[in-house]
């Protein structure tokens, strides 16, 4: 074969080779290791149905719609007050039902609210990881997915301030597992910030920000979830009682049928929105990219959260 045709028939098999290999990865979503360095998920809070109705068809609808989001989540975290009566098993079923749409390899983890703090909770989903605390009292529990470490609490007990509980969340925070992930999300069904004047609400916020909100922050905690009042709520970045440029952020979600309360005239609220919505949280090596989406799968507000503690 002559060097020129040598060298043509080189090119070719070349060219060939990589179109080959870009039709096998060009355009693919990412590789295994980016897929986990990119891990997102989904939380939802307060998605009982409205109990005039029972019916959870509208949840089913939010739940298709999340879990299309192109940064393909497979983690769908529950602030509370999944069901209305926690010891309905029907109730539950009926959740069952509706969430049955999403796909096979979606991790389901719930935190208790005030209406499903019952033992079927705990009978409900393949929790990851480790099973709930059982050195403390409460439904407390922690778990590593992608690039997080999630602190899973139990606000429904918080509210006394309990030193075995906070004993625990310094364990949990100094450990390995939440000094080795990018992110730690902390996940309780009441706000340490509270969205409504309901005094119930803001004393027990208050009592959780004193006992606990040190140990989230020297914890290096990125962010906490919430729920409990009905309402989407982003707070400014908060330590203590006062908003501050290194401080945590707080976002209540609403995902249920039941009607929203109104927001009070609190400054440190950023952003709200009335329900029904949803979170889709993506991941980063070194921040937090939170859109909260309207029932009609329509963004309507967007943060990013760097990395507070490496």
């Amino acid at each position: 074969m002559r060097p020129f045709f040598m060298k043509y028939f080189f090119h070719l098999v070349l060219c060939l080779f990589l179109s080959a290999i870009c039709v096998s990865g060009c355009g693919a979503p990412v590789s295994a290791k980016n897929a986990e360095e990119a891990f997102s998920f989904v939380y939802m809070s307060d998605i009982q149905a409205d109990p005039e109705t029972g019916d959870y068809t509208a949840i089913g609808g939010l739940l298709d719609k999340a879990f299309a989001h192109e940064s393909a989540p497979r983690l769908l975290a529950l602030g509370g007050d999944t069901v209305n009566d926690g010891s309905s098993a029907k109730e539950w079923a009926d959740f069952r039902v509706a969430a049955d749409g999403r796909p096979d390899d979606v991790t389901i983890a719930a935190v208790p609210g005030n209406h499903d703090s019952e033992p079927l909770l705990a009978e409900q989903f393949d929790y990851p990881e480790t099973a709930p605390a059982a050195s403390t009292e409460g439904f407390f529990y922690t778990f590593t997915k992608g690039s997080v470490f999630f602190l899973m609490l139990d606000s429904n007990i918080m509210g006394g301030g309990n030193t075995a509980h906070a004993e625990w969340m310094a364990e949990q925070l100094s450990g390995g597992p939440a000094k080795n992930a990018d992110h730690r999300i902390a996940v309780l069904h009441h706000p340490l910030w509270s969205a409504a004047e309901i005094p119930k609400d803001v004393q027990r916020a208050q009592t959780m920000r004193e006992v606990f909100l040190p140990l989230m922050e020297s914890g290096g905690v990125d962010l906490v979830l919430c729920g409990h009042q009905h309402v989407y709520a982003r707070t400014a970045p908060m330590s203590g009682e006062n908003a501050a440029e290194n401080g945590l952020i707080q976002i209540m979600a609403a995902s249920g049928g039941k009607g929203s309360y109104r927001p009070g005239d609190m400054e440190y609220v950023v952003a709200a929105a009335e329900a029904p919505n949803y979170l889709i949280v993506e991941a980063g090596a070194k921040t937090l990219e939170v859109t909260a989406f309207d029932s009609a799968g329509k963004p309507f507000d967007n943060v990013q959260i760097k990395q507070r503690a490496g």
